[in-house]
């Protein structure tokens, strides 16, 4: 399992995993369409990582991680 920043404001999405399963694993960034706007591998055995999302417009987005978990964050 993992948690989110829930609200980003500086670009900056914060993920941590709480579950160590996580060695290498597919992440994708969906908009509130469904469309993929970021995709990326998380390698190696880590408790945190930051993601750079200030790119993105304003609204509201899905961090996926494999194919059975997802959360919904928000970039102000």
């Amino acid at each position: 399992m993992f948690t989110l920043t829930e609200i980003v404001k500086d670009g900056i999405l914060e993920v941590s995993f709480t579950v160590d399963d996580y060695q290498s694993k597919i992440y994708t960034i969906t908009n509130s369409m469904g469309v993929d706007i970021m995709q990326g591998k998380i390698t190696g055995n880590t408790q945190r990582t930051c993601l750079y999302v200030g790119d993105c417009k304003k609204g509201t987005y899905t961090f996926s991680l494999g194919d059975t978990n997802s959360q919904e964050f928000i970039i102000q």
